[in-house]
C-alpha cells in the first residue's frame, strides 16, 4: 500500500510541471523549451509592448485569447518596497506622470495610466495572478533592480526575496525563470534561493565568457541578440545544458533565422505579427 501511495505521488508531480536538475547547471525549468509551431517558443516582449501596450496586465489576456503563450515583463521596486510592473527607471515614457520609480509609492504609481491603452500600471502580482496554475505558458521575469546606492544590499535580497516568494506563489514550477543583465541582481537571487531558475542576458551576442559568466551563477538559460548570435554558440550553451532565447524578433523572416540557429526561445514586440506569419 505504502508504495503504491509513493508511486501514485510521484505521477501527480509529474502531471503538473516540475523543475527539473541538471546536474552541473542547476534547475531547467520545464516549460523553457516549449514551441511555437514547431519553432522557438514567441515570447510577448513586456506583454505585447507594440501591438498592445508596455507592460499592461490586460496584454495578457489579450495574448492569451491569440494563442501567445510565452510571456516577458519588467519587475522594479518602488519607494515602499513593492513590486511593480515598470520597465525605465522612470514613469515618464510609458505613463502619463512624471518621476523615478524608486522616489514613488506603490499607490502613486499604480493610480498612473498607460499612455497608449490608458490602462493603469499593475503591480507584480496583478500580472502574475493572470497566470496563476496554467501549466502551458513560460514567462521571464526581467529583474529591473541593480545594486546601487537605492538598491543596497539589504533592499536588494528583500526585493529577491519577494519577487521568489510572489513566483512561487502564483506560478506553476517549471514555467518560469528570472532573467537580468546585472551578474550582482542574479546573484543575490542565487543566494535566497539556491534552486531558483535564472537566466543571464547580454546585449551583444552569445560568447564564450557570457557562458562562463552563465555557469558561474548556475543559471539554466541565457538571452542575446539574435542577429549577432551564431548558431555553434547556441549549440554550445545548449551542450552546457542552458535554454537559450535570442531577441529582438520583430520580422517573421529572423523567427524562421532564429529557428536554424536553434533558440528554444524568441521575444518579440509583434507576438501576434509573428504568430500569423508562421501559421501561413
Amino acid at each position: 500500500m505504502k508504495k503504491i501511495l509513493i508511486v501514485s505521488a510521484l505521477a501527480m508531480f509529474s502531471m503538473i510541471g516540475c523543475t527539473c536538475k541538471n546536474e552541473e547547471y542547476g534547475p531547467f525549468p520545464k516549460n523553457g523549451a516549449i514551441k511555437t509551431a514547431d519553432g522557438p517558443l514567441i515570447q510577448a516582449h513586456r506583454l505585447g509592448k507594440s501591438e498592445y501596450d508596455d507592460n499592461s496586465a490586460a496584454g495578457i489576456p489579450w495574448c492569451l485569447e491569440r494563442g501567445i503563450r510565452g510571456f516577458e515583463l519588467d519587475i522594479r521596486y518602488t519607494k515602499d518596497h513593492k513590486l511593480v510592473v515598470m520597465h525605465d527607471t522612470t514613469v515618464d515614457r510609458t505613463t502619463k506622470g512624471t518621476g523615478k520609480v524608486e522616489d514613488m509609492t506603490c499607490e502613486e504609481i499604480c493610480k498612473l495610466q498607460l499612455k497608449k491603452s490608458g490602462d493603469l500600471v499593475p503591480t507584480a502580482k496583478q500580472c502574475l495572478d493572470l497566470l496563476r496554475s496554467r501549466d502551458d505558458i513560460f514567462v521571464e521575469i526581467e529583474m529591473k533592480s541593480y545594486p546601487n546606492e537605492f538598491h543596497t544590499p539589504e533592499v536588494l535580497e528583500k526585493y529577491c526575496r519577494d519577487l521568489n516568494n510572489l513566483a512561487k506563489e502564483t506560478l506553476m514550477p517549471g514555467t518560469y525563470t528570472f532573467t537580468c543583465f546585472n551578474e550582482g541582481t542574479l546573484a543575490m537571487m542565487r543566494k535566497v534561493d539556491k534552486n531558483a531558475p535564472l537566466g543571464l542576458i547580454t546585449g551583444g551576442a552569445l560568447s564564450d565568457d557570457h557562458l562562463l559568466a552563465a555557469k558561474k551563477l548556475n543559471c539554466a538559460g541565457v538571452a542575446a541578440n539574435g542577429v549577432k548570435s551564431t548558431k555553434e554558440m547556441v549549440d554550445k550553451a545548449h551542450s552546457m545544458g542552458l535554454t537559450v532565447c535570442l531577441y529582438m524578433t520583430n520580422e517573421v523572416k529572423l523567427w524562421y533565422l532564429f529557428k536554424e540557429k536553434g533558440a528554444d526561445r524568441i521575444t518579440t514586440d509583434y507576438a501576434e505579427k509573428l504568430m500569423k506569419g508562421i501559421k501561413k
